[in-house]
């Protein structure tokens, strides 16, 4: 009796860890978030940093990932970008073919720079908007171009960090070019 009472708790234990592992059980697409957890585990993420060159490029198309926000993060919703790499991007697109079986299609993306939800303004900065502003100080033209869904981080990335409606401009990209030097 307390042999099968012992196995009964550790395979009760074993589930607990299970389903805390994959997350709320009770979120509509579970399945899908265990999925892009199993196959994020067996990508070798390389994020960019500081100690990266920066590279020359006439045109430079660069992606930056943001983390999702408290309303989404309140609906449950799933992550389903990811950014291995310098210049990667991946989505994970839940599918689910005709016999309802549910699989993920993996679409890649390639940038000149790609910055996952940890990149600092300062990083963006460094490969982005500094080489421009080097070329407009030493006589040259450039243009820079902010596109996105509204609230994907734009404006946060240009101006800095924003507290309701209060900002603070000292991390922002405005703040770097404020502070270069040639």
């Amino acid at each position: 009796m307390k042999n099968k009472r012992e196995v009964t708790q550790a395979k009760h234990s074993q589930i607990r860890a299970r389903r805390a592992k994959d997350g709320d059980m009770n979120r509509a697409n579970w399945e899908f978030l265990r999925m892009i957890r199993e196959y994020r585990e067996t990508l070798e993420c390389k994020p960019i940093n500081l100690t990266d060159p920066v590279e020359n490029h006439r045109i430079c198309v660069c992606v930056r990932k943001r983390p999702l926000n408290k309303q989404e993060n309140a609906r449950k919703e799933i992550d389903v970008v990811s950014v291995p790499g310098k210049g990667m991007l991946l989505l994970h697109e839940p599918k689910q073919k005709v016999d309802l079986t549910k699989y993920l299609e993996n679409q890649i993306f390639k940038f000149d720079y790609s910055f996952d939800e940890t990149a600092t303004n300062d990083i963006v900065y460094r490969f982005t908007a500094k080489p421009l502003v080097q070329t407009i100080f030493e006589g040259g033209m450039a243009t820079c171009f902010a596109y996105g869904q509204t609230g994907s981080g734009k404006t946060h990335t240009m101006g800095g960090d924003f507290s309701g409606k209060t900002q603070n401009s000292s991390a922002g990209i405005y703040a770097f070019v404020g502070k270069f030097k040639t």
